[in-house]
């Protein structure tokens, strides 16, 4: 018996890094990887596919175990038949890790477009979803599978030594702006520092337009001092309330404490273990990084410790995987 875990290639961006994150990670555990490539696909006859799924899926035996992070970022058709054609080997066990939903993340989107996602998620024996939130969505939407496991927090494998966070009263933040339209309008007297590899055209006050920046890059950034802002775009509000923010891992591995937009996933955890602060709006956001004193801000650096530590060493990552398999095989 094998245990295989899917890796996403061809594309860039927070949603792949999560992927690769979770089968690095799924690697030093003895987990094969299953190479996925994202491309055109619906460019592929039905026959081309079938020889290039038949590749993909290889060194698969009877009995296998398989973790499919979802989406692949194709065409729809294209996870269906890939899970179709893993069904095949007998006795072969699948997960799916939901690290989105496309569905959610449009305008536009169709029931249609939902029923053919949720299709696909009752392949499994197993699903991994974000939050509770996001299964309660999903059961509404025809989910059937009774198996579930809820992802703890992303993880950030990262080795390499960081300073510890100094005191500063700013605001850092990446993300596109045109996703992210606050940015546009920024007017507070807190200086909030975006990472950004566009063009932007700054109309509001105190932006510091840091350019893009790697992982090593962004981290040594954050140590710099400051807190992470968490803030969602009011489009697809439902969408953020029930997925996991790639950001606060990003923070928390740098040490540095958050401010959270309220009710997003982590709200309870942000206050209950004293990471950073939850706010209503983003007046109160500066609010807060002009009135916290030092002595406040490095009692919330000494809070992040624990976690930043868990984080860096992917230990949620590893805890989810192996209650995983644990969950398949034995329960």
């Amino acid at each position: 018996m094998k245990i295989h875990i899917t890796n996403l290639y061809g594309a860039k961006g927070t949603h792949v890094l999560g992927q690769q994150n979770v089968a690095k990670i799924a690697r030093k555990l003895g987990f094969q990887e299953i190479a996925l490539y994202c491309y055109p696909a619906d460019s592929d006859t039905q026959g081309e596919l079938r020889k290039r799924i038949d590749g993909i899926t290889s060194a698969l035996e009877d009995g296998d175990i398989v973790i499919f992070q979802s989406p692949s970022w194709n065409v729809t058709y294209y996870d269906k038949k890939l899970l179709e054609i893993i069904r095949v080997h007998k006795d072969v066990r699948i997960a799916i890790f939901i690290c989105d939903v496309i569905p959610m993340m449009f305008e536009g989107t169709s029931e249609e477009d939902y029923s053919q996602t949720v299709e696909i998620y009752n392949m499994a024996d197993l699903i991994i979803v974000p939050s509770e939130a996001m299964l309660r969505f999903l059961r509404k939407k025809g989910l059937k599978v009774e198996k579930f496991l809820i992802q703890s927090m992303w993880d950030l494998p990262f080795s390499e030594p960081l300073e510890m966070p100094k005191f500063s009263r700013q605001l850092f933040f990446s993300g596109a702006p045109d996703r992210f339209r606050f940015l546009s309008s920024w007017n507070y007297d807190v200086v909030l520092a975006l990472f950004t590899g566009e063009n932007f055209e700054l109309n509001g006050q105190n932006i510091r337009l840091c350019g893009w920046k790697n992982t090593a890059e962004l981290l040594a950034e954050y140590t710099k001092g400051g807190f992470g802002l968490i803030w969602e775009q009011s489009a697809r509000s439902e969408y953020y309330k029930c997925n996991q923010p790639h950001k606060l891992s990003s923070y928390l591995a740098a040490g540095i404490p958050v401010i959270m937009q309220k009710g997003l996933v982590h709200e309870q955890t942000v206050t209950e273990y004293g990471l950073g602060f939850v706010v209503g709006s983003l007046e109160e956001a500066a609010d807060a990084v002009r009135n916290i004193s030092e002595d406040k801000y490095y009692e919330l650096v000494d809070n992040i410790k624990n976690i930043s530590f868990l984080i860096r060493g992917g230990f949620f990552t590893k805890k989810l995987l192996l209650d995983t398999v644990n969950y398949l095989l034995l329960d």
